[in-house]
């Protein structure tokens, strides 16, 4: 990759991020939709937990 192509990627990323957080300050969540996101992301992380455990027991 050439310099000017690093600072472009740099560039968006920190573009990226900067959007991110003043998304987050312009608009809070409420408390209902944390409520919501704390359950989906329970299920995820449940779901990924049962796929490592199956993996970890097909090869033991």
């Amino acid at each position: 990759m050439t310099s000017g192509s690093v600072s472009f990627f740099k560039g968006v990323t920190a573009g990226l991020i900067v959007g991110a957080a003043v998304t987050m300050l312009a608009d809070p969540i409420s408390d209902r939709q944390r409520s919501r996101f704390m359950k989906r992301t329970e299920g995820v992380f449940k779901n990924m937990g049962c796929m490592l455990d199956t993996a970890i027991g097909m090869f033991h």
